[in-house]
Formats: structure tokens, sequence, C-alpha cells
């Protein structure tokens, strides 16, 4: 069985936060966004890893999957550890990315029917 190795990017403000995932499963768009999404909201377990471009945050799931999350600065390679603040934030973006909030637009005529605008 092959291991796929997965990225998400974030850019924000001066920095960018990156969540690697390593799967045995082919994963789609939609279901890579799923599954990080689980296991950032069930964070079973988090520790700090040492890498050659700096530190990571490993986050463990209680069903033992594992992703590896880190902030860099842009323009540099350097890799910083991930607290529960940072974590939340892409846990927020990734809330909007994979479940799309519904959006309903309507008009109200003067006899009070309601109408959807497309």
């Amino acid at each position: 069985m092959t291991t796929h190795s997965y990225g998400v990017r974030f850019e924000a403000d001066g920095a960018d936060l990156f969540v690697e995932l390593l799967s045995n499963d082919t994963l789609n768009r939609q279901q890579l966004l799923e599954r990080v999404l689980a296991i950032l909201e069930d964070r079973h377990g988090m520790e700090e890893r040492d890498h050659a471009n700096g530190v990571m945050t490993q986050v463990v799931h209680s069903d033992g999957s594992t992703l590896l999350a880190w902030l860099s600065i842009a323009g540099e390679t350097n890799r910083q550890p991930l607290d529960d603040e940072g974590l939340d934030e892409i846990l927020t973006c990734l809330a909007f990315l994979a479940f799309p909030p519904v959006v309903e637009l309507t008009q109200r005529a003067p006899d009070g029917s309601v109408t959807a605008l497309r």
C-alpha cells in the first residue's frame, strides 16, 4: 500500500500556515479538508517535533491519525510550531472551506411575497 503525502497552505499577513497529512488512502480535495478538519477538532494529543528547518507541531487524532502543522514567516524556510490558537485559526478556515455556509438571497415585494434572487 502506498502512503500519500498531502499539504495544505494558508496565506496570512506576513506568514503562512502549513498542514501536512500522510494517508494510505487517495484523497480528493474535499476528503483532504474533511480529514484535516476532523483531526484538528479532536486533538487527542499534541507535541513538538524537530525538523531540519525548525520545529513543527504534531497533532494526534483519537483514531491514531496524525498531521503536522507549522508557521513559516513569509520569505523564510524556518518552521515554527503552532499553539492551540494557531491550530484554531486553521480549523476556522477549514470549516468554511469544507462546509461553506449556504447563503440565500431574497427580495420581498410590497405585497409580502418573497422571491429568491439567483
